[in-house]
């Protein structure tokens, strides 16, 4: 188990990866970029991502009971394939810094399912930065930048990230007894499996659309925002809590919208720069907070 400050490192590298990640998935699958189809992008990302897991699955397989088995599936088929297939296919025709910010409301279904799991009010250091948080979302959103987007796939977007909210909270039942590495591999092979499925009609199809600068993104992708990232937020949430560690993904949409400025040119405005300013601090402020009990 980490320590606080390696489990907020952790936690802090993760979401910095999942953050510039939209930028990469807007490029490879977006209508006026790559274009590639979106499911079987998803199931070949996925796909390499969890060839590196393989030697965590294996004893992890031999050795866990078939009720923790059972949980990470779920929790792999909620997380992982509820997460990215929605949050890709959406990203088709959202922007990458409003992936960012929608992806950036998982805090608050996180403190909400939490509280509603354990019947109890958020306390003052949690609503005050979730109020913080989400003024530097709304200024983000404000602006025309990151702001592009058609219904479908926002909604598409809000879907995955709800499925993301409530892994973050199932997920910490396994993290008890189990090692993270192994609970990363069994939930990464549960998700990955049926993505694989859904995408393999058009595999044949966006291979033969692959150059060597699309599976350059493609391997950049599965290394680290799927395989990287997933090991990092499993080993930080394990110290830090569902709740604790879900404050940092409110730093989703300063990433997202770097990344976007530096990688496909979306304007970066006077009233973003504040929003991100507000939302590294309702981060700092949520860590403030008595840790919740887990």
């Amino acid at each position: 188990m980490p320590s606080r400050p390696q489990a907020i490192v952790l936690t802090f590298i993760a979401v910095m990866l999942w953050g510039v990640a939209p930028v990469g998935t807007r490029y490879l699958l977006g209508d006026n970029h790559a274009g590639l189809p979106g499911a079987p992008f998803v199931g070949l990302r996925y796909g390499l991502a969890t060839v590196c897991f393989i030697p965590w699955l294996v004893p992890a397989l031999r050795r866990w009971s078939q009720q923790d088995l059972l949980l990470g599936a779920f929790c792999g088929v909620v997380g992982v394939m509820g997460y990215n297939l929605p949050n890709s296919l959406g990203n088709r025709t959202v922007s990458a810094g409003m992936v960012g910010l929608l992806n950036a409301t998982e805090p608050l279904i996180i403190v909400l399912l939490v509280s509603l799991r354990s019947r109890r009010m958020p306390g003052v250091w949690t609503f005050l930065a979730a109020v913080i948080g989400f003024t530097g979302i709304a200024l983000l959103a404000h602006s025309a930048g990151p702001a592009e987007g058609d219904a479908k796939g926002i909604a598409l977007v809000l879907f995955g990230a709800f499925n993301w909210s409530c892994y973050c909270v199932l997920i910490p039942r396994l993290l008890v007894a189990r090692s993270a590495l192994q609970v990363s591999a069994v939930t990464m092979t549960a998700g990955t499996l049926p993505m694989l499925l859904v995408g393999a009609p058009g595999m044949g199809h966006m291979l033969s659309m692959m150059d060597w600068p699309r599976w350059e993104i493609a391997l950049a992708l599965a290394i680290g925002p799927s395989g990287l990232a997933m090991a990092a937020w499993t080993k930080g949430s394990a110290e830090l809590g569902a709740e604790a560690s879900g404050w940092f993904l409110y730093l989703l949409p300063v990433f997202a919208a770097a990344g976007g400025v530096a990688v496909l040119s979306e304007p970066l405005t006077a009233l973003e720069f504040l929003g991100g300013v507000l939302i590294l601090l309702s981060v700092f402020l949520s860590q403030r907070a008595p840790a919740p009990q887990k």
